[in-house]
């Protein structure tokens, strides 16, 4: 289920490396025509991109398996004209500290790419998090229902995952269509108190637990600027601009040896975490920092052991090899 997200990497090409199963159950033609165009109409009025000029003002509460908590805030502020657009990130949490421009094919950033994971993390939920239906995915029924007191079509459908099934559903708005509620495998994302701006439809709050414990808070505020954004706001933060990579051929980084954890003993269950990091010219990775966490600190620390340890053909760019920034699924079964 490949998702939509913003991720600002600079200075490296993210990828994620994921395992493809043929779908294995049939499902009806018609049902999955019916999920599929509720899902389209989420994306529609949620995913920027008819509203060019805007501002957005984030602020997040991370919640860390041993109980502690740490806030951080995220503003941009987006303009310019079409084939010339222009956006201002600015990123604070605990001592960290970060201002990023972005003009056309340029960037100037304070902070370089290797952010906090958190961030990343942030804003693969905003404005809201969303998805799309491939081959692997089943759909079993629609229901009409109701979630946060408002009715509700509600998508049940299985995910195939060579021979285990996860069971998921999305529900949206049967009024207005966004997504408000996203259960699929050990993640639950819950959208709430929806405002428009422009022709979008956007939460004000943002709920996302993982093994059924709450992992962030969200509260956003998005706002439509009339007419055009000063152009001082967009003054590079620092006296040097990079060109953002822009390659004519490009091939991914291949997979040399990726072992993953040797079974456990507890069934077939599969848990995983997901770190991010880099795989550098000389195809090893580092700079690794947990992205997803599996909810036990043992499989995690066992994770970043593990990936520490995998080889790659590094990436190519226009004939080069070049160092790219990456995520890394580490599948721990019946641990």
């Amino acid at each position: 289920m490949p998702r939509f997200v913003s991720i600002l990497c600079p200075l490296a090409l993210a990828i994620t490396f994921t395992s493809l199963a043929p779908s294995l159950l049939a499902e009806d033609v018609k049902l999955r025509e019916e999920a599929v165009a509720l899902l389209e109409r989420a994306t529609d009025i949620s995913l920027p991109g008819t509203v060019a000029n805007y501002e957005a003002i984030v602020t997040f509460v991370v919640h860390y398996p041993d109980g502690s908590t740490r806030q951080g805030t995220y503003t941009r502020i987006a303009g310019g004209t079409p084939g010339n657009t222009a956006e201002r990130d600015e990123e604070t949490f605990d001592d960290y500290h970060a201002i990023r421009v972005r003009s056309g094919n340029r960037v100037s950033s304070t902070q370089g790419w290797m952010e906090p994971p958190e961030f990343r993390e942030l804003r693969d939920q905003l404005p809201v998090h969303l998805a799309r239906f491939d081959h692997e995915d089943v759909i079993r029924s629609i229901q009409d229902t109701s979630v946060l007191g408002r009715p509700a079509k509600c998508v049940q459908f299985d995910t195939n995952f060579g021979s285990s099934v996860q069971h998921n559903e999305l529900c949206m708005d049967s009024e207005h269509g966004y997504l408000v509620r996203w259960t699929v495998g050990n993640e639950f994302i819950e959208n709430s108190d929806f405002k428009q701006v422009g022709n979008l439809w956007e939460p004000t709050r943002i709920r996302r637990s993982l093994h059924g414990v709450l992992r962030m808070e969200i509260e956003q505020a998005v706002t439509a600027i009339d007419g055009t954004v000063d152009p001082n706001v967009f003054t590079p933060p620092t006296a040097h601009w990079n060109k953002m990579f822009q390659c004519q051929t490009f091939r991914r980084a291949i997979g040399v040896s990726m072992p993953q954890p040797p079974p456990g003993d507890k069934g077939t269950e599969t848990i995983d975490t997901v770190l991010t990091g880099m795989i550098r010219e000389s195809g090893r990775t580092e700079a690794l920092k947990v992205q997803s966490s599996s909810g036990r600190p043992d499989l995690d620390a066992e994770a970043m052991k593990t990936v520490s340890t995998w080889t790659f053909q590094p990436g190519v760019c226009d004939g080069h090899v070049v160092t790219l920034g990456a995520d890394f699924v580490v599948h721990f079964q019946g641990r």
